[in-house]
């Protein structure tokens, strides 16, 4: 206790300062602590301006920069334990603002899986910043975690960006917004081993049929924020009533686009429009399509809700026609619904 007190009162005198943080060493390859810092909060102000948020920059700036400062202090030389703790009491006692003291106290959250998350939207990006250049840094020195091998938790580090960015609604793309965010760097980094290590954190972070987390990320989407609504969304119907017979018929869809290149725009004449199911069909996924809806689930539900109008044209109408006017636009038809729901998940993925 005494030796507590005597740290507290000689880092009250020194201050909270970051001088002598450029002599201590980060890692081989990427500087100092001091150079850390830079990179945070490059990152920070970078997320700060994408997402719009109703805080202060200075604010920002602020905790970015005292964030490690306590690593100076006596206290927490003596009781590692207690960095960023230490922090925010000395930022309190020094006057900072709550936001920045409350900043530095959070920066480490999420620590894991059980752990609180940043309590404010400041926080959480202080909080994200450190943990993406971390990741980031470490990437590009090739310090890429192996087998249980990960010194610097880096697994760790991705769970709670993810948790971070669902508490927070922040969208973060692992491909656009990563390789925005690695021109701050000197080592090239191999995005697409940084992308496939958080795919690998996302499969385990989700506890679901592993083939929804694999019918999602077939859809193409990388946007972590969308990745966990859809995830959810296909899991709810998955796990609903009746999912077997509605897959089955959407596999049957699947399995007659599979010649069509739908990453192209896939377009319907009404014109050559014959039977009356496919008109049917063709009426019914417009009205669908026409729709706004407030959340995936909704949207999923209601483009598998084609099934009857489906299930209707394939019993009465032929699809390979030797009309090839008629045939491709019948196929058309059918890539067009199954583009629909590609735009959410691979549904021929899931296995149930």
């Amino acid at each position: 206790m005494a030796d507590g007190l005597f740290f507290w009162e000689n880092d009250l005198k020194n201050g909270l300062s970051i001088d002598g943080l450029e002599k201590v060493a980060f890692f081989k390859g990427l500087g100092s602590v001091a150079d850390k810092i830079v990179r945070e909060t490059q990152i920070a102000e970078r997320l700060f301006e994408k997402y719009n948020l109703d805080a202060s920059i200075d604010d920002l700036k602020r905790a970015m920069t005292l964030a490690k400062a306590d690593l100076m202090s006596e206290m927490v030389y003596e009781f590692t334990e207690l960095q960023g703790l230490m922090g925010y009491y000395y930022a309190k006692e020094a006057g900072e603002s709550d936001a920045v003291a409350l900043a530095i106290k959070e920066q480490y959250l999420p620590e894991g899986e059980d752990s609180a998350l940043p309590s404010t939207p400041l926080s959480a990006i202080v909080a994200m910043s450190i943990k993406l250049d971390t990741l980031l840094g470490l990437f590009s020195v090739n310090q890429i975690p192996t087998g249980s091998r990960d010194p610097f938790a880096l697994r760790r580090a991705v769970n709670g960006i993810i948790r971070i960015v669902n508490e927070y609604g922040f969208e973060f793309d692992i491909q656009k917004d990563m390789a925005q965010l690695a021109n701050n760097y000197e080592g090239d980094i191999d995005l697409e081993k940084l992308e496939n290590f958080i795919l690998e954190r996302v499969k385990r972070y989700y506890k679901v049929n592993p083939s929804i987390i694999e019918a999602v990320l077939a859809s193409g989407e990388r946007e972590l924020l969308a990745m966990g609504k859809k995830i959810e969304a296909l899991n709810s119907l998955v796990n609903s009533e009746g999912f077997a017979e509605v897959s089955s018929t959407f596999k049957r869809v699947a399995n007659i686009t599979k010649d069509i290149d739908l990453s192209k725009t896939v377009v319907v004449d009404a014109s050559l429009l014959r039977e009356d199911a496919e008109k049917a069909l063709y009426k019914r996924y417009s009205e669908v399509v026409a729709k706004s809806y407030d959340s995936y689930e909704e949207e999923l539900d209601a483009l598998l809700a084609l099934k009857p109008e489906l299930d209707n044209f394939f019993d009465n109408v032929m699809v390979n026609v030797e009309d090839e006017a008629l045939k491709n636009n019948r196929k058309a038809l059918i890539a067009s619904i199954y583009k629909s729901i590609l735009n959410i998940a691979d549904i021929k993925e899931v296995s149930i």
